[in-house]
């Protein structure tokens, strides 16, 4: 009879298991068909108009885990970086949709120990921006949007404290244009939880340096 049990409880865990690997799986499969999406409109739109300029970018960040989680305690900032592509569709009013790869960390002390969760995570910024200034030598623009991401790496927190792999989030962004030149200073907020267990959510700093392709 106790094996019995036994069994039951081991085929009842097995299957728990397996429904959360299906579920996670069903979500990366998404997000990576929205970017192939993404990337094929704009693809298409490029085609067709003229009003659309592609670029690469990379640059430095500095990420904060907010929290008010009391428990946790001596919360510090640390630099990363990131690179990435962005496409530019529009003149003085704009979307600007980018994908980029991100890595980042934080620290923080919890029950006496301290924690150093890195990620690596595709980010996918989709802003819509106004461009204040607007000539061909000089263009200096603001834009804000949602700001969506999926962790590549599982992250180091206290037992029991699992880091999510996708998060939601917003960004605004001031950025100027010399020529094919473009420098972006940005802050992204995250709105969703990225530890539920530590309540912490992802507020991230970033400065790029871009250049326009074509």
């Amino acid at each position: 009879m106790g094996v019995r049990v036994k069994s039951v409880v081991l085929l009842s865990n097995h299957k728990k298991i397996d429904n959360y690997s299906n579920t996670e799986s069903m979500k990366t499969n998404k997000f990576y068909l929205m970017i192939a999406v993404i990337i094929a409109s704009i693809g298409s739109v490029k085609a067709q108009q003229s009003g659309v300029n592609f670029g690469i970018k990379a640059g430095i960040n500095y990420a904060t885990l907010p929290t008010s989680f009391k428990e946790v305690k001596d919360k510090e900032g640390k630099a990363g970086y990131n690179v990435g592509v962005f496409a530019r569709v529009g003149d003085a009013l704009y979307f600007q949709p980018e994908v980029n790869y991100t890595s980042f960390k934080s620290e923080y002390t919890y029950d006496s120990k301290v924690y150093s969760p890195k990620f690596k995570q595709v980010n996918i910024p989709l802003m819509v921006g106004y461009k204040i200034i607007n000539t061909e030598a000089l263009n200096f623009r603001i834009s804000a949007g949602p700001d969506l991401s999926y962790s590549l790496n599982k992250a180091a927190g206290p037992d029991k404290f699992d880091y999510k792999k996708f998060t939601a989030g917003g960004v605004v962004n001031a950025g100027v244009d010399i020529g094919s030149l473009t420098i972006d200073a940005r802050y992204s907020r995250g709105l969703t939880k990225i530890n539920k267990g530590l309540d912490e959510k992802t507020g991230i700093f970033n400065l790029s340096v871009g250049f326009k392709i074509f």
